[in-house]
């Protein structure tokens, strides 16, 4: 794994490429991005797709969901010339492609998604939750960094059901990771469902985690989980959360900052690893901070 602090090229490097694709993430790495973060979904017919929408509607132009289409169907959609005609024809990828393409060159930051984080809020946390993202602003900017505020933890979310996450699905990452040599290489992220059966089934591969990450309890749900990283969102976390996950021995991710002044501010706060959208700008912003 790589020195902290440092930074994650999130959907690789999505300013400059279209996200979780190919070229995004070999942008990245080329660059010398240290981490890189995906999102996997399983295909109708079992395989693994780099997308982060359950639809694909949003980047490609079509309908979809990733879980009901083929990887035949999903390789004819061109996600690519929505961001700009030069990626015209670019393909959602595979996760073996990623792993073929950067695997090894970089820690891949593994989000595996799941229909549990899209289950129904209540409409408090919904409005809260809202509030927040408007705190932020259209340039993702909060400043002072880490918000005051009471950590209220919404019983009615902490309480929807769980299903462990597929061990099919998880069988298939593992045998991949292996298959390219990268299982030392990467961590997994998720939320409740993802943490308990990587924590059953790939014990030795360190986790993340996300659950609770809008609801004030994910430094609680890292501990309960045994994670080794916990990343914050940035809407919803205050010194408190960062500095509990400390006293407990965790690596602090931050989704995200794509400025080079808050990113500073979060690792002068704590945090280890920033999620940026904007990878070289931020990344040329930290020179002597971060390690490359």
């Amino acid at each position: 794994m790589n020195a902290f602090p440092c930074i994650c090229a999130h959907r690789g490097f999505k300013t400059a490429a279209p996200e979780n694709t190919l070229p995004a993430f070999a942008l990245a790495v080329a660059l010398g991005a240290p981490e890189i973060e995906l999102d996997l979904w399983p295909t109708k017919d079992g395989d693994l797709a780099v997308c982060h929408d359950p639809d694909v509607s949003r980047t490609t132009g079509c309908p979809g969901l990733v879980t009901e289409l083929t990887t035949k169907e999903l390789k004819q959609l061109d996600a690519g010339s929505w961001f700009s005609p030069l990626f015209v024809g670019t393909r959602i990828p595979l996760f073996e492609e990623v792993l073929d393409l950067v695997g090894g060159h970089a820690v891949i930051n593994i989000h595996i998604k799941s229909m549990l984080s899209n289950h129904p809020k209540s409409e408090r946390a919904t409005a809260r939750n809202k509030a927040a993202k408007e705190a932020l602003g259209l340039g993702g900017v909060l400043m002072p960094p880490m918000p005051a505020g009471v950590e209220e933890v919404y019983p009615e979310i902490e309480n929807r059901p769980l299903i462990p996450y597929s061990e099919r699905d998880f069988g298939r990452i593992l045998h991949l990771l292996d298959i390219y040599g990268c299982r030392d290489k990467v961590y997994i992220a998720g939320e409740a469902d993802v943490m308990l059966t990587a924590r059953g089934m790939a014990p030795d591969i360190p986790r993340c985690c996300l659950e609770g990450h809008r609801n004030y309890s994910i430094v609680d749900h890292a501990i309960e989980y045994g994670c080794q990283r916990v990343q914050f969102w940035k809407g919803l976390t205050t010194q408190a959360m960062v500095d509990k996950a400390k006293q407990h021995g965790m690596i602090c991710n931050l989704f995200w900052a794509d400025d080079p002044s808050e990113a500073r501010a979060y690792i002068e706060l704590g945090i280890d690893c920033v999620l940026t959208n904007n990878f070289q700008p931020v990344q040329n912003g930290l020179v002597g901070i971060v390690s490359i």
